[in-house]
């Protein structure tokens, strides 16, 4: 009996001493706005309750574990979801993340579906807080890359007075006899110290080895004055021959009393108009002007608010217009006016 209570207790012991070493965390986010929205192609109005303004609601479970001599093992499953009509965001079980990594004086490595490179420095200076609300929205084509490619490989480094990079690696596990198999690669290099911030980025992405390449560019950079907050970004996307090219600027103004006011313009020109299909290896299509035709153009300006309940709730609202301009049609105008609300947990 007492050999029983001396294995049960040393059992305790080594458990504890295990959670000490390793922690789990249930996180998530709930993000919910009213809006009336013109459609710019129809010019149909409507007015919505829709999820994720600023970002993605969301549930997830992150943790890691002490290795010792500086070493952590991590993981990390996020699911994102609807919070109007309570369903999953995809099918995927997982759709945001699904990794497991390690990370120390090396850097952080994860295997498994993590954001990509260009992901994590794309939407980083954009106004209103890259949301619904932003200038770019509905004026943008270089946010349409591939943000988490599933069986992905990535990689960043430590951080060396503020200067750090990263790479990430999508394996399109579709090679057949004839074809070799599709890829999503892509990298970052960003600084990040007092005031400045500045960032670039490349993602190129195909379908089959056999598959022209569709190449994402992104600079980033931004100010902080103080008193407010510039930001710039540049982007441009090329496919086959054709590109278009895209820039935005804007500014974050604190106003005192967990008050934010952040607004900027957008603007789009070149011959892609556009992406349909599946963005994830079997290869999305890009839809060009016809040859020796003139550019299509897109503008857009918004200005938003966002006010501090508290640490983890945020109200906010605003307005944003974006027109598209394609040769020898009429106009298309689109519009958001929008209120919501966020909450972490």
């Amino acid at each position: 009996m007492m050999k029983k209570s001396i294995v049960l207790v040393a059992a305790t012991l080594a458990t504890g001493a295990a959670m000490a070493q390793s922690s789990v965390t249930l996180y998530g986010l709930a993000d919910i706005y009213l809006a009336s929205q013109k459609n710019a192609a129809t010019g149909q109005r409507v007015t919505k309750l829709e999820s994720s303004g600023i970002y993605e609601s969301r549930f997830g479970f992150k943790g890691s574990e002490d290795l010792g001599g500086g070493y952590k093992a991590n993981f990390q499953l996020e699911q994102g979801f609807a919070l109007d009509a309570g369903t999953a965001s995809t099918g995927q079980a997982f759709s945001r993340q699904s990794w497991v990594g390690i990370s120390g004086g090396f850097g952080d490595a994860r295997f498994g579906k993590a954001w990509s490179a260009f992901d994590d420095v794309s939407g980083s200076t954009l106004a209103a807080k890259n949301s619904v609300l932003a200038p770019n929205q509905g004026t943008w084509l270089t946010t349409s890359y591939k943000d988490n490619p599933n069986n992905g490989l990535y990689y960043a480094t430590p951080e060396f007075g503020g200067l750090s990079a990263a790479v990430s690696y999508g394996l399109g596990e579709n090679k057949t006899p004839t074809t070799g198999a599709g890829s999503i690669t892509s990298v970052h290099v960003k600084y990040g110290k007092g005031p400045l911030f500045a960032a670039v980025a490349y993602q190129t992405e195909k379908a089959t080895s056999a598959a022209k390449a569709i190449n994402f560019t992104r600079l980033s950079g931004s100010y902080d004055f103080g008193p407010a907050k510039l930001l710039a970004s540049y982007g441009r996307v090329s496919h086959d021959g054709s590109r278009t090219n895209e820039w935005a600027l804007g500014a974050d103004v604190p106003l005192g009393g967990g008050w934010l006011l952040s607004g900027g313009v957008a603007n789009s020109k070149g011959g892609i108009t556009g992406f349909t299909g599946d963005a994830n290896y079997t290869g999305k299509l890009v839809n060009t002007v016809a040859p020796g035709a003139a550019d299509v153009k897109r503008t857009g300006y918004s200005v938003a608010a966002f006010y501090s309940l508290s640490k983890r709730t945020t109200v906010y609202g605003g307005y944003r217009s974006n027109t598209t301009k394609v040769p020898g049609a009429a106009d298309q105008d689109g519009s958001l006016l929008a209120v919501g609300m966020l909450h972490t947990f």
